[in-house]
């Protein structure tokens, strides 16, 4: 087998989690401790919501500011929630896939969260003095704004009665009940920076009236300590719903496009002179366009490239320490568990790379994507650089 660039402590990174073994319950049966080559269960995690305060994008980490709970030590004391999204860990805004730095910062969102890894001290950095305020699972499943959560779920909001003169703002939840977040009647702040999306422009607080179905974007306000949140946007119709969540889909194509889709190693079969197939899945949450490309380069004819990876999705000069090949095959897995997309695929070099080995994180490139090279911030440069 070939080595390509990659980090020493990105090697260590997984050796090492690689001997936790099977994963361990803590407190509960859903709070658990993610290992590579292996989704977590149906149902896995613990629900976590708070504004965001602070995002690192490159390396997929940032902070939540937990809503408030009536504790005022809690809020005057606790620090942020640092968390880090697993390789497998999706964002949802407006609707769509996304990237965290596709997300303002102090939008709420609402997230699964697992126990942080054995052993890995920087994913996220730890707190220098605890809290008893931050919980442990400090590991994201999965992120979303109001907007992606509560419509995924089928829960709306019906105005029962706005007055923005005094920026108060009353709803009541509609439609299917969601089983965590907010639901029932409501009270929130409203001003003149709230902005409102009516067909596919802004309208204003006046096109705001009882009885309409609308969703939400909400963040803080000064009596977030007591659970109480200020609107930054309401959607008063479809149409609106729809022009945001398609403009933020072509943002996420376009996006992964030229980082390629990421997913894992589940499988090698080694052939000589170096030679060798490499069985990998897709991650889950990205725009079923873009599966759709993998799948075709299934067909005679098509190809791809893969490169190796860091759990952090950051990949070492891709155009370069890359490997492009047929693709044999794919199946798709039904009934996949989260963080997986159930695509599975398998690919033929005629060179294996270090980074082809099981549960080591990849990004797949079909033929069809453009080979570009990234910014150096987002890429790994070399062996020796970290």
């Amino acid at each position: 087998m070939t080595t390509s660039r990659c980090t020493l402590s990105g090697i260590k990174l997984v050796a090492l989690i690689m001997l936790i073994g099977t994963q361990r319950l803590s407190a509960g049966e859903n709070d658990v401790v993610p290992m590579p080559g292996k989704f977590p269960a149906t149902g896995a995690g613990v629900y976590l919501a708070g504004e965001l305060v602070s995002v690192d994008h490159v390396n997929r980490r940032g902070a939540l500011r937990l809503i408030g709970d009536n504790d005022d030590g809690r809020y005057h004391s606790a620090p942020s929630h640092r968390f880090a999204l697993l390789p497998y860990g999706t964002v949802r805004y407006h609707g769509a896939p996304a990237e965290l730095r596709d997300v303002p910062l102090g939008t709420v969102l609402h997230g699964m969260f697992l126990l942080p890894v054995e052993g890995i001290t920087d994913f996220p950095p730890p707190e220098k003095n605890s809290s008893k305020y931050v919980p442990k699972q400090t590991q994201a499943l999965t992120l979303e704004d109001d907007f992606s959560f509560y419509e995924r779920q089928g829960q709306t909001w019906k105005i029962e009665a706005v007055d923005a003169s005094k920026g108060a703002f009353k709803v009541s939840s509609d439609g299917q009940q969601v089983t965590a977040g907010l639901k029932g009647e409501q009270s929130f702040e409203i001003d003149a920076s709230t902005r409102v999306w009516k067909g596919r422009a802004f309208g204003e607080l006046k096109d705001l009236s009882p009885d309409q179905n609308v969703q939400l974007n909400l963040t803080w306000t000064p009596d977030w300590k007591n659970g109480k949140f200020h609107v930054a946007d309401v959607w008063t119709d479809q149409e609106a719903r729809d022009v945001a969540r398609e403009r933020q889909r072509q943002i996420h194509i376009r996006h992964q496009r030229t980082r390629w889709l990421a997913g894992w190693v589940d499988h090698v079969e080694h052939q000589p002179g170096g030679k060798g197939i490499v069985t990998l899945t897709l991650f889950g949450g990205m725009d079923p366009s873009l599966y759709d490309a993998a799948r075709a380069q299934a067909k005679p004819g098509g190809g791809a490239s893969v490169a190796a990876a860091e759990w952090t999705l950051r990949s070492w000069w891709q155009e370069h320490d890359s490997r492009n090949g047929p693709v044999l095959d794919f199946k798709d897995i039904p009934d996949a568990p989260p963080g997986s997309s159930g695509l599975q695929l398998r690919v033929q070099f005629t060179r294996l790379l270090e980074g082809y080995r099981a549960g080591r994180i990849i990004r797949f490139r079909p033929n069809g994507f453009p080979n570009v090279k990234l910014p150096p911030e987002e890429r790994v440069n070399s062996f020796d650089d970290r």
